[in-house]
This record gives C-alpha cells, structure tokens and sequence, in this order.
C-alpha cells in the first residue's frame, strides 16, 4: 500500500471552526500529503463543506446540532466506518502542517498511541483528583490499577493509533459519555478532574485502565525530530480567521502561505476571505495582538446579553 494511503487524518469543527479546518486540510494538500482526510462538521455552511471537499479525498461527516463540545467526540470519530485505513491521525481543526509530514502520521507499534506528554498542572493533577480518575475507571470500565501509570498529563491536539486498539477508542467514548456533563464546553472549572474535558478522560484512562494501550516514547510531530516538519497548533483564542493573537502571530507567514495557496487554487476567492487573513489587514491585527484575547471576551460577553 502506498505510504499516502496508511493513515487517514480525521478532525471536525462546528460552522465556527469551519475556516480553521479548511487551512488545515489546505495545508496537507500543499505540502503533498494525499491521505484522506475525515471532516465531523456541524452546522457547515454548503458553501464551506464545498471548499473543504474540492482539496480532494475528503469526507464529509454531518454532526448534529449539539451544546456538547466537537472534541467531546473526537474519540468517535476516530474509530468511524469513514476511516478504512490501518492508523487514524486526530489533528484538532485549529491547526496546521508545516512541512510534509506523511512520516509522523503513523507509529512504530500498532500496540502504542502516538500523544504528547507534558507536565502535571496544579490544582488540575492533584491526588485528589487522581482518586477521582481512578474510581471512575473502575466504575465504569471495570477494573482500575492502584496507582497511576503515568506522571504526565497528555495533549490531544494531535494523536495517532492504529485500528487495533480503536475498541479503547470507543472505551474512551463511553468514559466521556458517563463523566462529562451533556453542555460541556472546551474546558470545565479550573481545578477539576476533567478540566481539560476529553483530554482529562483520555489521560484518566491511560493512567488507570490496565489495558489501555502504552503511550509511545517517541513523539515527532511538534518539531522535535525535524525543525521544517511539525504540526503548528493554533492554540488560545481568538483563532487566526477572527483575530490574531500574540501567540498565533509566530505563524502568521505559515499560514498566510496557506492562504495564498487556496487563492491560487481557486478555492477560495479574496472576497470571501475573514479581513484577518487578508494580507492588506496585517497592520491592523498586529497591532490588536496583546489586546485580541480582551476583545475576543467582551465580543462573547455582548453576544450572551443581546443574543
């Protein structure tokens, strides 16, 4: 089998993440990546689910109408009927490849998820907290190791897994499904055991179910291996296509390379662009970097009160 044709990258957006998933895909077909790619899309617009489709390859999944968080369902997806090759790649909508990176989009080990470790967060990783993930383990999985088996917390930004271990996958879905509330947001309350909602459940799982798969020692994809060659994950709001922020402005250039690439190709037209990916516009939202996040917040704030 073609290398191209091993994995396939699978992400999903509601209609506001809709521009972040088409420069996601746009940035695999720019650099040569041909997987196919599975997008879970709620409330899309016809016109973005046609700019998605024409990069080729893609398939269109509807979501329904849901106040649960879209990454509440990445475990879902993942293990789909729409994914037919032998490893699954989650990259999260708000992201981008730099560089070809067919390479990380499989592991060395079928038996190992490929995720990013990084340190505990207090008050998040607490023992109290780690009770909590261990009871709901053996409550509603069955069984529960005593101690954690990790001391790391994971990102789910970016995962690989092979299909062999896609009945975890729907393990993970049912854990979500049981301790997560039905309108849960990105985030729960700061000090909370799933404060990182599908992240901290996965991590849970990892940590305490016996059978869960090992997390894999090597992990390439944020730059560690090859510095042309990584995932760029657009983290914090607001995101590149309503505003940049001051973290995002590191990849200004990427992405508007992105951008330029869709004009070429016809895919989109300069009309139809957010004025933040405009290049005319650069000045302006340079200049509101620091200033983004307040002006995201007050713009929610406004919307709640006169909705």
């Amino acid at each position: 089998m073609n290398d191209d044709l091993k994995t396939t990258v699978v992400t999903a957006g509601d209609r506001g993440f809709a521009w972040g998933v088409l420069l996601l895909v746009a940035s695999m077909r720019r650099n040569g990546m041909k997987h196919p790619v599975v997008v879970g899309a709620m409330d899309w617009t016809p016109e973005m689910k046609k700019r998605v489709s024409a990069l080729g390859n893609v398939t269109i999944r509807e979501l329904p109408t849901t106040r649960r968080c879209l990454a509440c369902q990445k475990p879902m997806l993942m293990s789909c009927d729409d994914v037919k090759t032998d490893w699954v790649c989650w990259a999260d909508g708000d992201g981008a490849f730099v560089g070809d990176c067919s390479e990380w989009l499989t592991g060395d080990s079928p038996d190992e998820i490929v995720i990013r470790k990084y340190k505990q967060i207090a008050p998040d990783f607490t023992p109290e907290n780690l009770e909590i993930w261990r009871r709901d383990v053996e409550r509603f999985q069955g069984e529960a190791r005593e101690s954690s088996r990790y001391g790391t917390r994971v990102n789910t930004a970016f995962i690989v897994a092979h299909r062999k271990i896609f009945p975890f996958l729907r393990r993970w879905q049912d854990q979500v499904m049981k301790v997560l509330p039905p309108d849960v947001g990105i985030i729960m309350k700061h000090g909370s055991a799933y404060f990182q909602t599908d992240e901290s459940v996965l991590a849970s799982l990892l940590c305490f179910y016996p059978s869960a798969p090992a997390i894999a020692e090597s992990y390439k994809a944020n730059a560690t291996a090859d510095r042309s060659r990584y995932f760029a994950h657009l983290a914090y709001n607001p995101k590149p296509w309503r505003m940049w922020n001051k973290y995002s402005m590191r990849w200004y250039d990427i992405i508007m390379d992105i951008v330029d690439w869709l004009l070429a190709e016809k895919i989109v037209a300069p009309s139809e662009l957010p004025l933040s990916l405009r290049r005319s516009w650069r000045p302006f939202f340079r200049a509101c970097a620091g200033a983004a996040p307040w002006i995201w917040r007050a713009t929610k704030l406004k919307r709640r009160i006169f909705k």
